[in-house]
């Protein structure tokens, strides 16, 4: 099943504006509720406003690191595999990573880690003077493959 980009609780920057908006309410909420409360048990201003100033500040370090780890996490996998990729080896792509945005990198490096073979597998024909080599390109935008098809043609006439 096809999941929206667009989706509020699947994109990365969705996420951010779920989490801020309800730190945001929470903060509001909480600070209100809080301030009320420890004004009515202790009649010095001072605690009034710094017990749940000091609570809120501990909540927001929270949310912070929770949303830095929302945005992170993705990227990191995404960027593992990348590396992965360029020294060559042959990993299995997952499915998913955890966001819309970086699913569409990995839906490009699962294409990208199939087609690397099979150019330089039919570099090595041409090498070896076979010029009867015809690829198909993996999806629309696959310039590498129709480039490479253009220079095996010139290659091939001007032998």
């Amino acid at each position: 099943m096809a999941k929206n980009i667009n989706s509020l609780s699947y994109s990365i920057k969705g996420k951010i504006w779920l989490a801020t908006t309800a730190l945001a309410f929470f903060v509001g909420t909480f600070g209100t509720i809080s301030y009320l409360i420890i004004s009515y048990l202790v009649n010095d201003s001072f605690y009034a406003v710094s017990v749940p100033f000091l609570l809120l500040m501990m909540t927001v370090v929270v949310f912070g690191w929770w949303i830095s780890n929302e945005v992170s996490n993705p990227i990191e996998r995404v960027l593992l595999l990348s590396k992965s990729l360029e020294r060559g080896v042959s990993s299995s792509l997952p499915k998913s990573s955890g966001a819309s945005e970086t699913d569409q990198l990995l839906e490009s490096l699962h294409r990208i880690s199939q087609q690397g073979p099979k150019l330089l597998k039919a570099m090595d024909e041409v090498a070896q003077g076979n010029f009867n080599i015809s690829l198909s390109p993996i999806s629309n935008s696959d310039r590498v493959t129709a480039t490479f098809q253009k220079l095996l043609a010139k290659v091939s006439e001007s032998i």
